[in-house]
């Protein structure tokens, strides 16, 4: 019998459930398909002032919110860890009363605030971090776990002096890509003759390459080029714009080839992207957002079929048929590239290789991606940390 089925999970994030969907709040609406009772944990609250809530997700029934405010002053986690990790064993005795049931499965994406997972009392620990470590102690939060996964092998590298085993499982594809990606794949080429190149994602973000973005409009006049998601503080409260990216949103603004579309839902994203002959991404390394190992738009990408052209990811080095990518990783070859293959779209763009696309992007769906968690966690089972 699947572990990940019919379960009481408790899954940690660093974002919460009303932020832009990733990774952990994809895996939570898969689990409640599967007849789980999923606890969603928020991030601290500062609104709540001490207190604490559990409310369930109206669309998803199987899925409760927990929201909270430590009583632990959270300034004490760069100052005196160990009190604070001492401290925070009494919130996780709270949240649990809150959640009034013995967990099965704790599942955790969050590195910074719970360093012993122990305390939660799951018979399965799992330990998934999908960004890039940048202490010691988010790396020592896998010794409380009964396995690691992530994303890249980069990642993985972290933990393998580590008693904790280990496991790639890539990034997911949500339906509403996985649904369009099903359909019949568009001829290269448009009806009205432009050629159109998409890109998606925060644009605020520091791992972007805005350079490198600004000299692909800038080199191809005649090419359309449309952006969706976040691009200044209105949008992304949060984010803190710099009069770079000010400057370089302004860029795009004034260019006539450029289109600024805003952050759209998944299933409008997924239908607009299919109208792109070519998806570009351009990223630095990034401390703490970015050591180009993995990123999860490369499936979305994919999802339409169309060529890739990519700062090197190394996930996919040894998939080369899936996305064009510098082979020295220097990111100054990426205009040259993107000419050539707008240069050779046809080519690129033959129905087998944007076939191979969508269906490398479609084996690598949520629910795929669960069944093989599922898997690989089955024989840990009863197994836990002492």
């Amino acid at each position: 019998m699947p572990l990940l089925e019919n379960s009481t999970v408790l899954l940690i994030s660093p974002q919460p459930w009303n932020h832009i969907h990733l990774s952990k709040h994809h895996y939570a609406i898969e689990l409640s398909h599967r007849g789980n009772a999923v606890f969603f944990l928020d991030p601290p609250v500062a609104a709540l002032a001490g207190g604490m809530d559990v409310a369930r997700v109206s669309e998803h029934p199987g899925i409760s919110v927990v929201r909270y405010q430590p009583r632990v002053p959270l300034v004490l986690r760069f100052h005196a860890r160990r009190m604070f990790d001492l401290l925070m064993l009494l919130e996780i005795g709270r949240i649990l009363t809150a959640i009034g049931q013995p967990l099965d499965v704790l599942w955790s994406f969050e590195f910074n605030l719970f360093s012993d997972l122990r305390a939660f009392r799951a018979p399965l620990t799992l330990f998934h971090p999908v960004d890039p470590l940048s202490s010691p102690r988010h790396v020592s939060v896998a010794t409380s776990a009964d396995a690691v996964l992530s994303v890249s092998s980069l990642i993985l590298s972290n933990f393998r002096n580590l008693d904790t085993p280990s496991f790639f499982i890539n990034h997911g594809l949500s339906e509403s890509f996985a649904e369009v990606a099903r359909s019949p794949v568009r001829a290269a080429g448009s009806a009205d003759g432009v050629v159109r190149v998409g890109y998606a994602g925060n644009l605020t973000r520091p791992p972007v390459n805005r350079d490198v973005i600004r000299q692909m409009v800038s080199d191809n006049p005649l090419v359309e080029f449309n952006f969706w998601g976040p691009f200044d503080a209105l949008l992304e409260p949060a984010t803190a714009v710099s009069s770079e990216v000010s400057a370089f949103i302004g860029f795009l603004a004034s260019r006539p080839n450029a289109r600024l579309h805003g952050p759209v839902s998944a299933a409008v994203l997924a239908v607009e992207l299919q109208q792109m002959d070519c998806m570009v991404l351009s990223y630095t390394i990034d401390r703490h957002e970015s050591d180009r190992s993995n990123s999860h738009k490369i499936l979305e990408y994919l999802s339409t079929g169309k060529v890739v052209v990519s700062s090197l990811i190394s996930t996919y080095s040894d998939h080369r048929q899936l996305l064009r990518m510098p082979d020295n990783g220097d990111d100054a070859l990426l205009p040259a590239l993107l000419r050539d293959t707008l240069d050779r779209l046809d080519e690129f763009n033959a129905p087998d290789l944007q076939n191979a696309r969508r269906q490398f992007a479609l084996d690598n769906t949520y629910t795929r991606q669960l069944d093989r968690i599922d898997a690989l966690v089955a024989p840990l089972a009863g197994y836990g940390k002492p």
